[in-house]
C-alpha cells in the first residue's frame, strides 16, 4: 500500500474555495487503476487542510500522476494557499 499526502495552509477565507479544488482533484483521479480511496480532511483546530490519497502500490500512483487531467479551478490555488504543499508520503511495512 502506498499513501500520499498533501497539506496545505489556506489563505484566510479561502479555506471553502481551497477544500473544493482538492475534492476536484481527488474526483479526476476516480477510476485510475491503482487508487484504493481518496478523502480531503480539516485538521481539528481547522488551520490546515489535507489531501489523502491511498493506492495499490508506488507505481498506480505514479502513472496516475503522470496521466490525471483535473479541472482548472475558478482561482489558481496559488492564490488560495499561504505556501505551496507538503508533501508526505508513506509505504506499508
Amino acid at each position: 500500500m502506498f499513501v500520499n499526502m498533501g497539506f496545505v495552509s489556506p489563505r484566510p477565507g479561502k479555506k471553502k474555495a481551497l477544500a473544493e479544488t482538492m475534492r476536484s482533484f481527488a474526483r479526476a483521479l476516480e477510476g485510475m487503476p491503482g487508487l484504493i480511496e481518496t478523502f480531503v480532511l480539516e485538521e481539528e483546530e481547522g488551520s490546515s487542510l489535507v489531501g489523502v490519497s491511498i493506492w495499490r502500490n508506488r507505481a498506480s500512483f505514479e502513472s496516475a500522476m503522470k496521466n490525471v487531467r483535473p479541472p482548472r479551478p475558478a482561482e489558481p490555488p496559488e492564490q488560495m494557499r499561504l505556501a505551496p504543499p507538503t508533501i508526505r508520503q508513506f509505504e506499508s511495512v
